[in-house]
């Protein structure tokens, strides 16, 4: 009996369909949270009915559905639970006290308010982000609640978990995912709780830590304006995380580059996009990076106010 026991909490994080366990993120969190039970815990200072914004500790797939368990509820707050999902990076946030509206009112975070009476002590509540966009929550007694959302469901995500108002402990039970024949299930091993990287995450923070992005926010204000590095720094996050681009190089091209046959900013695809300015000279995955960062065309730093693909 007890070889069976201890085969059940096994580390199966080496297996090709288990979704490697999952907790709450260890170095980013507000300033009234503190962890524990090895980070699958989070509680709130109850001095405040915010400052309770934590992350998941690695991105969650699409589909994903996430269960957490409300522990302990306090204070004479009004509201509990925000639950949602963000397109950037948990360590490239700059952390505000609300997840709704201070994060939400970014395209690339959303998030839904958890009614009271289903955020009691001892309550659980499933939360996934669908494959057509929308974020779908789901009691303990079976109700659910969907809402469409800006996000793209191609993206990476990181789970978002506001402990707000009334809730101030949550615990983080696990994960599961319906596939076609069977259902996977997060790793439950105690051995890997702790922050969970696969080796593909750390080359892409190693590739971000190559690019300094002052450098890229100074090009952006000499470019298009203050007005809108806010947006863009938001942006860099995701954008890196994706899929890296080579951004250096293209920076000092000359304004009248012609059309290019090969892409300038990942110099991995064909330029197949046609940008507002009338260049040909970037794929279209590219195309939605530069708009998203800059918002200028990388050869001749016009607007962009819109682009599509074009056949050769």
């Amino acid at each position: 009996m007890t070889e069976k026991k201890k085969e059940k909490v096994k580390c199966v994080c080496d297996t090709r369909w288990c979704l490697k366990a999952i907790s709450f993120h260890s170095d980013v969190k507000g300033r009234l949270i503190t962890l524990s039970d090895g980070g699958r815990r989070v509680s709130r200072d109850e001095s405040s009915f915010c400052h309770g914004l934590t992350f998941s500790g690695r991105a969650v797939k699409t589909e994903e559905k996430l269960r957490l368990r409300v522990e302990r509820c306090g204070g004479d707050w009004h509201g509990a639970l925000r639950l949602g999902f963000a397109h950037v990076s948990p360590e490239q946030t700059a952390l505000p006290p609300l997840a709704i509206p201070d994060l939400t009112n970014s395209p690339l975070y959303a998030a839904v308010i958890v009614p009271e009476h289903i955020c009691r002590p001892g309550s659980e509540i499933e939360f996934m982000l669908k494959k057509n966009g929308s974020l779908r929550i789901r009691s303990s007694d079976g109700r659910t609640h969907t809402e469409q959302t800006t996000l793209n469901p191609k993206w990476p995500v990181w789970a978002m978990i506001d402990v707000y108002g009334q809730t101030t402990a949550v615990t983080m039970l696990g994960s599961k995912m319906k596939r076609w024949v069977f259902t996977s299930r997060s790793c439950p091993a105690l051995t890997h709780i702790r922050h969970t990287e696969d080796k593909e995450t750390q080359e892409r923070k190693i590739q971000m830590s190559m690019l300094e992005p002052r450098n890229l926010r100074n090009h952006h204000l000499d470019s298009t304006g203050e007005n809108q590095t806010s947006t863009r720094q938001l942006c860099y996050g995701l954008v890196h995380l994706i899929s890296p681009p080579k951004l250096l190089p293209f920076l000092a091209l000359d304004h009248e580059a012609p059309d290019c046959e090969e892409c300038v900013v990942c110099y991995s695809n064909v330029a197949n996009c046609c940008l507002s300015c009338g260049h040909k000279c970037v794929c279209t995955p590219c195309a939605m990076r530069v708009h998203m960062m800059f918002g200028t065309c990388p050869l001749c730093r016009q607007p962009l106010g819109s682009f599509h693909p074009y056949d050769h």
